[in-house]
């Protein structure tokens, strides 16, 4: 990926850009275990009612949050450098690694097919943060709840000083098209670890290539109806042990087929859906890679398994096949427009969430605190 700051109007950064969310989410987890003590940290917005007035002008957005979360090709893992046939030191090409495509979701001067399930379940986030206006991006994954990036939503390691002040959500949303309105965020969870700064990250890259890059955000309903209700949802997936879905031993590495959401800013217009399929590999620390050419500002999109609607197969079924499972968002990428590289905090569980994954976890508290959301 190749990915600067932010997330425009203003870009939080991809994450990081290392360099630097219909018929599907059920009703939620039948049988949830209470999540541990001080594993999470809830934000309830200041002003409830705040929405965040997207910008007339994309450009007048930043590509990604405060703080610097672009990286350069020697801060990469040595896996990934392995990966790429890169070396310290020596710069990596787009063609050097890890094969993708990206293109917009959208058909040719027009909105379809991203006004209609399952596209529309993901959308575009805004967040202010003090004066600032920053975009991400988000996706629905219970009738009342968006997965992001932690980092959209908060600082790393900035407590309660880090949070976003009010965050605003387009479904869909195509050029200065709303088909599913703007809806407004009442609370979000992140990590603790991420609030604090103990995450665990890589050495080379502190508070960017990290293992719980990850928020769950409230969205309020209006009218008594909640925008899965509207939009459709997908589902998140941790695996049958939490410790990841569908991945399988392939050419040496823990692999799953990919396909990323995003409304990446930076080197785009940042007003249109962009579809990234790639082959995704995990690395460490709990990360997950794909090769692609979006930018900031498509930090929180979805990385979905088996995205679409079923077609007509009648033959033995593939395992891991359940339809629009999120099982990461977009969290980092590269300062280098060559590389086309990103990556992800997968959800599954890791050195901090060792009961069950970061994901379930966070997704277990909100449903726990409020309940008609899920």
């Amino acid at each position: 990926m190749n990915t600067r700051k932010g997330d425009i109007p203003n870009t939080r950064p991809l994450h990081k850009n290392i360099t630097g969310l219909l018929s599907m989410g059920f009703a939620l987890l039948s049988c949830m275990t209470p999540a541990s003590a001080n594993e999470n940290v809830r934000h309830i917005a200041v002003d409830p009612a705040a929405t965040v007035t997207p910008a007339s002008s994309e450009s007048t957005a930043e590509a990604g949050p405060p703080t610097d979360r672009n990286l350069t090709e020697d801060q990469l893992s040595e896996g990934i450098q392995g990966a790429l046939g890169m070396g310290p030191g020596v710069d990596a090409v787009g063609d050097a690694g890890h094969p993708f495509t990206t293109k917009r979701a959208s058909a040719m001067d027009s909105h379809s097919p991203t006004d209609e399930y399952p596209w529309s379940a993901t959308g575009k986030l805004f967040m202010t943060f003090g004066n600032s206006q920053f975009v991400c991006t988000a996706s629905v994954i219970r009738k009342g709840l968006l997965v992001s990036a932690a980092h959209c939503v908060h600082n790393f390691g900035q407590e309660e000083a880090g949070f976003a002040d009010a965050l605003t959500f387009e479904p869909a949303r195509h050029e200065f098209a709303r088909p599913f309105g703007t809806w407004t965020a009442s609370q979000w969870w992140i990590p603790q670890s991420y609030f604090d700064g103990s995450d665990t990250c890589l050495p080379e890259a502190p508070g960017v290539v990290c293992e719980n890059d990850v928020a769950v955000i409230a969205i309020a309903p209006q009218q008594g109806t909640y925008i899965g209700d509207i939009t459709g949802m997908y589902d998140f997936n941790d695996g049958v042990d939490g410790n990841g879905y569908g991945y399988v031993d392939f050419l040496g590495e823990k692999s799953t087929q990919i396909t990323q959401l995003g409304y990446p800013s930076a080197d785009f217009d940042g007003d249109k859906m962009i579809r990234t399929d790639s082959l995704g590999y995990q690395d460490s620390p709990g990360n997950v890679v794909i090769g692609s050419n979006q930018t900031g500002g498509s930090s929180g999109g979805p990385w979905l398994q088996n995205f679409g609607v079923n077609s007509s197969f009648g033959g033995t079924p593939a395992t891991d096949d359940l339809p629009n499972q999120v099982v990461a968002t977009t969290s980092w990428g590269f300062t280098s427009d060559t590389v086309k590289l990103q990556g992800a905090s997968r959800f599954s569980k890791n050195s901090t969430y060792t009961t069950k994954s970061n994901i379930r976890s966070l997704v277990d508290e909100a449903c726990e605190t409020i309940p008609d959301h899920c």
